[in-house]
């Protein structure tokens, strides 16, 4: 009789366990069926599952994940047209000249400022040479200076005063 019950529960627990449905492995210490999870009691060894839901959720989260990697395809903005104002009048030239000699020397033609840059538009040396005119810049009347800078705009644009042309809107 002692073999016969041995042989029961461990055929009984082999299958428990084939099926996943074995809640523990102390087999002689209580009958089998005390060990069996019954969907009656799902509640009881804790919390029961609800497939549907798990599979929705699934789904959404494999969803969001795809989501993050496609490439979505975004048209090209149209180009708005460009309201018609009239162009802001430019200051004269003089009050250009006016505002740069300022900016770069404080308005003094005599500015020897020692770094290399003379006169009011603190001319190079070889600037100066370069448009045509003999000595240093700071040493020429204030008549010849504005000359020069007028010749070296022309010639070469406001960026040979970067920071000031900046500053005083002349770009």
């Amino acid at each position: 009789m002692c073999i016969d019950l041995f042989r029961r529960s461990v055929f009984l627990s082999i299958g428990l366990v084939a099926t996943g449905t074995l809640l523990t492995s102390d087999l002689m210490a209580s009958p089998a069926h005390a060990f069996v999870r019954r969907p009656s009691q799902a509640g009881a060894y804790g919390r029961s599952i609800d497939r549907q839901a798990l599979r929705q959720r699934i789904a959404r989260q494999q969803r969001a994940s795809r989501s993050g990697t496609r490439q979505r395809v975004v048209p090209a903005p149209t180009p708005k047209p460009k309201p018609v104002t009239a162009a802001a009048p430019r200051p004269s030239d003089d009050l250009i000249c006016q505002r740069l000699r300022n900016c770069e020397a404080g308005g003094r033609y005599d500015r020897n400022s020692g770094n290399g840059y003379y006169g009011a538009y603190q001319f190079s040396a070889g600037t100066w040479r370069s448009l045509g005119y003999k000595g240093l810049p700071h040493q020429a009347p204030a008549e010849v200076q504005d000359e020069a800078a007028r010749k070296l705009q022309a010639r070469s644009g406001w960026g040979q005063w970067p920071a000031c042309a900046r500053r005083i809107g002349a770009r």
